[in-house]
Order: C-alpha cells, then structure tokens, then sequence
C-alpha cells in the first residue's frame, strides 16, 4: 500500500478535484497499476484525500433533453468563460467540445472576448476536425445567446460554412451542458489551482493542460479512454 498511497497522495496533490473514480482509472490505465475502485476508495478515505461532493439544487427545470450525437463531428458546443490576471486583468477562454468525443478541438485565450476570438476558436477546430472541409458534414453547433455568438459575423460565418447554429434557452437550460462541464473541469483541474503572472504563461499552462485533458485524460463515458483514444478507436473500427 505504500507505494499506492504515495502516487493517490501525488495525483490529489496536482488534482485536488479528482475524486476516487479518476483517481483508479488513471492509475490503472496510465501506470499500470492492478488496483480496484474500493482499495482506492479505502485508502483516500483513511488519509483524508476523499473529494467533497458539492450539491446543487436546479433553479430551473426542462423535460426537453439536448441533442445527442452518433458520431464525431455531428453536435458542437462554444462557450466562454473569464479569470483574472493578478497586474493584467481579465482573461477570456473560449472552448469548442466535440460532445461525441469529448475532445476540446478548438479554443483560444485572450485579455478581449469578440466575436473575432470565438470565431478563430471555430476555426482552429475546423481545420484541426474538417481539413477537407466542412461544408455539407452535417455539423451542428450548440451555444447560450450571447453577444459574440448571435452576432452578425458569426452567424454570417457559420451561415457560410453550412454549419447549423441551435441556442439554448430559459426552458431549455440543458442545451450545452456537456461543454459547461468540461469547461468546469478545466477551472477546477488548472485555473482556480493556479496564479499567473501574465497571459503568455496561462495560454502555455492552458494549452498544455488541454493537451493532456486530450490525449490522456481517462472518461468513464468513453470506457476509461481519453478523447483522443476513443478518436482512434473509431477510426480503428471504420477502417475494419
């Protein structure tokens, strides 16, 4: 149990948010370790590492369910959100999700939030998912009513690109939940649990976290593989 308690202690320590779950599954998945769920369990516990599970009670209820996709590239979601730099100011990120996937295709990172940055967002994931192009794919594109994504160029853009734009709304808060959720993930597992100097050193510590959030990040809703490993496994399975 040594050993296993010293990694336990040095993967909370980085992730403080991490509850017992990821905690297995990274260690069995990335270092190979034979464990189960309530050894870990056990051990958080007994040494006081267990996560806190925050309760929250809806504001506001829907029956209508949001999109669900079938495969990569078919459901989108955008959406922001802002820190400060201590002595620069407020920073805006914007994530687009493949909710299929899980994988974050495209963000950036800027001291303004323009319909501009939302747009090189779209972008950067078009051509990262799209090289082809995306024109006639069937990509549909989730986001809350803002100003950058109901603006003119934007929806011009998506417009142009044959990209189907949907809104959520008062009663249907659910829209873009999946993207909310990761966009929780990263404020929790690297905004809030650090302080930056400036932007150029939180887009490299940003950038590397979506880095390792893609490629090594384990989801129980992807069978305990990141985002990029599933990607490929059903790649994998289409070429078969």
């Amino acid at each position: 149990n040594g050993e296993l308690l010293n990694r336990i202690q040095a993967l909370c320590q980085e992730h403080p948010a991490w509850g017992y779950r990821r905690i297995r599954a990274w260690l069995k998945r990335r270092e190979d370790f034979k464990v189960n769920r309530k050894r870990v369990y056990r051990l958080m516990r007994e040494n006081g590492l267990t996560v806190k599970v925050k309760r929250y009670e809806a504001k506001r209820t829907s029956n209508r369910s949001k999109p669900r996709p079938d495969r990569p590239g078919q459901w989108w979601g955008i959406d922001m959100t802002k820190f400060m730099i201590p002595g620069t100011g407020w920073a805006y990120l914007v994530l687009v999700l493949d909710w299929y996937t899980c994988k974050i295709v495209g963000h950036t990172l800027d001291l303004q939030s323009k319909s501009s940055h939302w747009l090189s967002a779209l972008d950067q994931a078009l051509n990262q998912q799209f090289p082809g192009g995306v024109r006639e794919q069937g990509l549909h594109l989730m986001s809350d009513n803002g100003t950058q994504p109901t603006s003119v160029a934007f929806i011009e853009a998506c417009a142009n690109l044959k990209i189907e734009q949907a809104f959520t709304s008062y009663n249907n808060p659910k829209g873009n939940a999946n993207t909310e959720r990761v966009m929780r993930t990263i404020k929790e597992d690297c905004i809030w649990i650090n302080e930056w100097n400036n932007l150029d050193q939180a887009k490299r510590e940003i950038e590397n976290w979506i880095w390792k959030y893609n490629h090594l990040y384990p989801h129980s809703t992807l069978g305990e593989l990141s985002p990029v490993e599933f990607e490929k496994q059903i790649s994998t399975q289409q070429a078969a």
